[in-house]
């Protein structure tokens, strides 16, 4: 049973019987690179709420060796949507970026809160619905979009999770692992990166890639 310390999130904010229930059958689990929870196997039996930490998901193309990453999970992110409401095994790439907790819950009771509650449900097809809206984002960008609007366009969105979650998605990543979030390469991000510091944009050492003119940022896109 999580204990009532743990903050549940926008979780926290259902009715009183909901909450209580998510605290008796929700489990914390720690994560790190060498214990790797989320493979499709486990997903069939359990449903995750990222506490802590960073997951990619994504695909890799074995030929060229070349990864697109689709979602990068953070503090309160869930995994995974697709095999909750399909109930099929979901075959994507997963690999831990940053050690966390997570609170894992029996997939079936999920299901159930699904069916009983209304606002639970809405709460779901809320988080689905942003999802979906990642992806849209994703293959707009990639279609009709150079990697400088692209790298531009992230950046933005990085002030945005800060804000909204207070977690900075762009934190300890390497630029290999920035190149993939947006579909290119590192030495690309290496060439812009150093262009958006040299502007006074960003501040990037030490892996904490700083955004210190947003509005410069807007108005380079709006220039486009």
């Amino acid at each position: 049973m999580i204990n009532n310390s743990i903050n549940l999130g926008v979780f926290s904010e259902l009715s009183h019987k909901l909450s209580k229930e998510f605290r008796e059958h929700g489990e914390i689990i720690s994560f790190n690179k060498d214990t790797n929870i989320f493979d499709s196997d486990e997903t069939l039996n359990w449903f995750y709420i990222i506490i802590s930490g960073k997951v990619k998901v994504y695909e890799l193309n074995f030929e060229t060796n070349r990864e697109q990453t689709l979602y990068l999970l953070v503090r309160g992110d869930m995994f995974d949507l697709i095999t909750l409401l399909d109930r099929m095994e979901h075959n994507l790439a997963v690999e831990v970026l940053e050690a966390g907790d997570v609170i894992k819950f029996p997939i079936n009771k999920v299901r159930e809160w699904i069916r009983e509650s209304v606002e639970f449900e809405q709460l779901i097809y809320r988080y689905v619905a942003m999802q979906m809206r990642s992806i849209e984002s994703l293959a707009i960008d990639l279609s009709l979009y150079d990697t400088k609007e692209r790298l531009l366009k992230l950046l933005l969105k990085n002030i945005n999770t800060i804000e909204k979650r207070g977690v900075s998605l762009l934190d300890k990543l390497s630029h290999t692992e920035i190149a993939n979030l947006i579909g290119t390469v590192r030495h690309i991000i290496d060439r812009h990166l150093k262009s958006f510091k040299e502007e006074g944009i960003i501040d990037d050492k030490s892996r904490e890639l700083d955004l210190i003119n947003a509005k410069k940022v807007s108005d380079m896109l709006n220039s486009y």
